[in-house]
């Protein structure tokens, strides 16, 4: 096994300098590339993990190919190296974490994501996997998809990472004297039916664990969790012992719930086919909620004008608030409920904060041009 320490210069150019973290495949290092002065990170995939020579030379060559890949929602993948007999894939590095870490952090602070944020997450998701599954090469199936593999660019732009146990095209059914027995690869919790049954998988799975994420985005719920313990993972996906619907709350509206549903239906044929669909769904379904959002707080404002009660919105839906104010035109409301509205936007995540200072801004500019034009 390779040793990896601070200091170390692999292939004469890149410099590791800390260890991010590790897991059953590998490790994870920050790094910096002397020869282009930038910071990278280094994915180290362990030698046990591969079965022979002729293994990890086959997976250098997916990787090669899955580093063609560009887009904004794919992390970069600079180079593919061997050192010391260890495959490591230098990579874009990300600063603000990964969206596992983000929901743990608003889940200590007793909040959770608001519904346009998770929208625009999702969307840059599929954006990405749009990508990958009309990849030249053939389509890039991730098969890993979860929060964990969802990092944060400075800007917050969220872009899928860790294409470790992705294939290019269709992976073959598990052939068994016993189906259903053996299963594909992935990470436990967040595997598509096809994966637990060993079954065909196509770009459909990958949709599938889009479902699974866009539960707990918008739910605050993983859609197969038994509290009670009486069913493991692999039944409750396959044989489900209650309607997911349930769980997804009142609070959603019903095109964001028949979106959920559509995405996690065990049935690949009933899923949508493709990202593109996926995301062509998922911006109407936006259009639809923000219509909603801004009809409340509109009525919000007049209710506040003429000195009503009214029942309360929150920071977060406030902040979105605004920002539909600066998008629709309505200027003097958004200046209006940044201002009056008594609500402390201090406690909002800093990248939402900054976001709804930039529209209040606008608003104001905005505001001020109509009233000179006038």
């Amino acid at each position: 096994m390779a040793e990896l320490r601070e200091g170390i210069v692999i292939s004469n150019r890149y410099e590791v300098r800390s260890l991010v973290g590790s897991g059953g495949f590998g490790q994870v290092w920050y790094g910096f590339d002397d020869e282009l002065q930038r910071e990278i990170a280094i994915k180290r995939l362990l030698s046990k993990g591969f079965r022979s020579t002729e293994d990890r030379d086959e997976i250098m060559k997916e990787a090669r190919k899955i580093a063609s890949l560009s887009h904004p929602n794919i992390v970069s993948v600079y180079d593919v190296v061997l050192h010391d007999e260890e495959l490591m894939i230098i990579m874009e590095y990300l600063h603000e974490g990964s969206l596992q870490d983000y929901l743990r952090k608003l889940s200590r602070e007793q909040t959770w994501i608001g519904i346009s944020e998770s929208i625009r997450i999702l969307k840059s998701i599929l954006s990405g996997l749009q990508a990958a599954h009309n990849c030249p090469q053939g389509p890039v199936i991730h098969r890993d998809l979860k929060p964990l593999n969802i990092l944060f660019h400075r800007d917050f732009l969220a872009k899928i990472v860790d294409f470790g146990l992705a294939t290019i095209g269709i992976t073959a059914e598990i052939k068994t004297a016993h189906p259903g027995k053996w299963e594909h690869e992935g990470t436990f919790g967040y595997k598509s039916p096809e994966q637990l049954t060993g079954a065909q998988i196509d770009v459909r799975s990958d949709l599938f664990n889009m479902g699974l994420i866009a539960s707990i985005l918008f739910a605050a719920a993983h859609p197969f969790i038994d509290h009670r313990f009486l069913f493991d993972y692999k039944e409750m996906v396959l044989v489900p012992y209650r309607d997911v619907a349930i769980t997804l709350g009142s609070h959603l509206t019903d095109g964001i719930k028949e979106f959920i549903l559509k995405l996690l239906a065990v049935d690949p044929a009933d899923r949508f086919q493709t990202a593109s669909e996926a995301l062509s769904e998922l911006e109407y379904v936006e259009e639809e909620y923000s219509e909603q959002l801004f009809n409340r707080v509109i009525d919000h404002h007049d209710a506040l004008i003429a000195g009503n009660e009214t029942k309360i919105l929150s920071a977060v839906e406030l902040a979105e608030g605004i920002s539909l104010c600066k998008r629709k035109g309505f200027f003097v409301q958004g200046i209006f409920l940044y201002e009056k509205s008594g609500k402390d936007f201090s406690a909002l995540p800093q990248h939402l904060y900054n976001r709804m200072e930039e529209n209040y801004r606008n608003c104001k500019r905005r505001a001020g041009r109509e009233v000179i034009a006038q």
